[in-house]
């Protein structure tokens, strides 16, 4: 057409704005009509409906400042894709530093210095989830899916800060989600790592002794010096269920302290979605499916629901 010239769809992103008319082809003639005028913002609408529309033109003479937009939008996606490689980078780096330190604590959980390095990890992993730059699928592709106590519970941290950040807590709040979060399977250390380790159903005298990990942790959150009550009751109380039938006190509905629904949730999906000997590792969407047909007296379902938005 004369006059016009085509321009480049991919450009067309949401908050974009441009300092030429867009055009598209007139359903009622063989010309062209303005889509969206110059100076005009893009929104999510435009964007639909341009996906069912082949070509869109601009006129010629504003070509130069096409070209412009062209290279200013190019250097900001490629600047964007640095940024994302930056991050992951950094991410890997702390999730395989994390991974070292719990690896410590789990062997030695009295011991001040590992317990205090386990807070820096916190620390670091609160820093990049309030990052402009963090996703969810970051981070959740860098953790590592075979079940181990240690990756298990850095993972749980990680889904808990998550959550926790997407209920808007504060970044102290999140500070000590993340620490209770991380120190929740500590009573674990206490346990013959045969039965933590074994291949399918426990017995009843040995379920009966895993049971006991969740009070072990608390004590052990008192040894080490921890005061804070929220941090001590998500580790003491993240097997406590909705109904009132989970453990060690049979508390009941919000009755039990949200760090320790919030865990308690997070526990449930990180050991579905992990691979262990005897079963593959089920899809963030069949865990969450699983658990909201299978496991509602067992979570807040608001809290699920929170979680279900979360991965979205």
């Amino acid at each position: 057409m004369n006059g016009y010239i085509s321009m480049d769809k991919t450009l067309i992103n949401e908050g974009v704005m441009f300092e030429f008319d867009i055009f598209v082809s007139s359903s009622s003639n063989s010309g062209l009509k303005i889509f969206k005028g110059k100076n005009s913002v893009i929104t999510n609408n435009d964007i639909t409906i341009l996906s069912s529309i082949e070509e869109i033109f601009i006129q010629e003479k504003y070509k130069e400042r096409y070209k412009m937009s062209l290279k200013t939008i190019t250097q900001s996606i490629s600047s964007k894709e640095d940024r994302k490689e930056e991050f992951e980078k950094h991410s890997k780096e702390i999730y395989s530093n994390a991974t070292l330190v719990l690896e410590n604590l789990f062997d030695n959980p009295e011991t001040l210095g590992n317990y205090e390095n386990s807070k820096s990890v916190v620390n670091d992993l609160v820093g990049n989830i309030l990052d402009d730059d963090f996703t969810l699928k970051s981070l959740m592709h860098i953790a590592e899916h075979d079940f181990y106590t240690h990756t298990h519970s850095l993972n749980v941290a990680i889904y808990s800060m998550c959550l926790g950040s997407f209920l808007k807590l504060d970044q102290k709040a999140l500070a000590e989600l993340g620490e209770s979060a991380l120190l929740h399977d500590l009573g674990k250390s206490k346990i013959d790592p045969a039965i933590i380790n074994k291949d399918g159903k426990l017995t009843d005298k040995e379920f009966r002794t895993m049971m006991a990990h969740s009070s072990l942790g608390y004590t052990i959150g008192l040894k080490i010096g921890i005061k804070n009550k929220n941090v001590l009751h998500g580790i003491k109380y993240h097997h406590e269920k909705m109904d009132g039938t989970g453990y060690p006190e049979g508390l009941l509905g919000t009755g039990i302290p949200l760090f320790a629904r919030i865990i308690g949730l997070c526990d449930i999906f990180d050991a579905l979605t992990s691979k262990r000997s005897y079963k593959e590792a089920m899809t963030t969407f069949e865990a969450v499916k699983l658990i909201k047909t299978h496991m509602s007296g067992h979570v807040d379902l608001k809290l699920l629901n929170s979680l279900l938005l979360m991965f979205r």
